[in-house]
């Protein structure tokens, strides 16, 4: 630009200096964040690339420990020590045993739990009161659960239908056995014991599967204090259990035979079902599912129900893990009886 003063010409330059400088500064800034996104986006991705290889990797370890487990239970016999022969038992006791790839597996017996589908009142009532309900709220809560397995419209004296479902927001009882663990939560009153029972881990200590029959070789220490069994006595049992011993098993059931003690006179033999739970470290869930083993007569050697993820936190973990039983230290004798496994296909 141009201006005249007095004969002399000046010549004034606009400085875009300042509009530059701001100009540039503003796109290392939008450079930064896309830069920093990227990397947070990559970062992201990376790991959930680690998780993806972290969650195959446990689960072929996870098959592996199974395909082991399946071929000792379906080629051993079952006994009152587990599942092999004099030396060399695998126990279905809950003990954790050394799967493949640093991985941990868990065989529980269904009979060393309560059976909610078939419940002996006395007994989940008392692990009801262990596991935070009041013993007024019992009958109540008993009641209930029989209800809502039960068809048809009439309900116990403190039980629950239709009409108590309705007015407390709830889906109507679906008059048939639980088919999962969890849905006691649907059974009218129970909602109010969840904080306590999972607190407790008392998920650990019921099924739905199996039968009426009790192991008291194979409960948990909470099933075993629901039929009277003493603290001392369940410490003790627990110890003899990790060197194989029976001994106050033996003399408990010995001296209350004939009053059914335990609800087994007649001997601790597993079920054909058992609860396999595998774990892995630095795993934050668990893998969980019943296994039943058939016979021949049924034409497939297992089937396998209810496979589930649940987390860490809510189980008990074993404090250590127990080798898996080598058949090479089996009896030529033992060996020989030894049947085949049936193949699934």
């Amino acid at each position: 630009m141009h201006r005249i003063y007095s004969g002399r010409t000046i010549i004034l330059k606009h400085s875009n200096s300042g509009f530059a400088l701001a100009a540039v500064l503003w796109l290392l800034a939008g450079l930064t964040i896309l830069a920093a996104m990227i990397s947070q986006s990559n970062q992201i991705l990376a790991e959930r690339q680690a998780k993806l290889k972290q969650r195959a990797d446990a689960e072929q370890a996870f098959l592996s420990s199974r395909s082991e487990a399946l071929y000792w239970l379906s080629t051993s016999k079952a006994t009152e020590s587990g599942f092999g022969w004099s030396g060399q038992y695998l126990r279905v006791d809950g003990r954790g045993y050394a799967g493949a790839n640093r991985s941990t597996i868990q065989l529980q017996d269904v009979r060393g739990l309560l059976n909610l589908n078939r419940p002996k009142r006395n007994l989940l009532s008392r692990l009801l009161v262990s596991c935070g309900a009041d013993e007024s709220e019992t009958d109540a809560l008993m009641d209930a659960l029989e209800d809502y397995a039960e068809p048809g419209k009439l309900k116990r004296l403190n039980g629950a239908k239709d009409f108590e479902y309705s007015m407390a927001g709830l889906p109507s009882p679906r008059g048939a056995p639980l088919l999962s663990e969890p849905e006691i939560w649907r059974v009218y009153g129970w909602q109010k014991l969840r904080s306590t029972w999972n607190a407790r881990h008392c998920f650990e200590d019921v099924t739905v599967w199996g039968d009426s029959n009790f192991n008291p070789g194979t409960a948990t220490a909470k099933t075993l204090a629901a039929y009277g069994v003493t603290s001392e006595q369940v410490a003790t049992i627990e110890k003899e259990r990790a060197v194989g011993e029976s001994t106050t098993i033996n003399a408990l059931q010995q001296s209350n035979q004939a009053n059914n003690f335990l609800g087994l006179p007649d001997g601790r033999y597993p079920a054909r079902t058992l609860r396999v739970t595998h774990s892995m470290q630095d795993m934050s869930w668990v893998f969980r599912y019943e296994l039943k083993l058939r016979s021949n007569a049924e034409g497939s050697p297992w089937e396998i129900s209810s496979p589930r993820r649940i987390p860490l936190a809510s189980v008990i973990m074993p404090a250590g893990r127990a080798e898996w039983p080598k058949i090479d230290h089996i009896s030529d004798t033992d060996k020989n009886a030894i049947t085949q496994p049936i193949l699934p296909f």
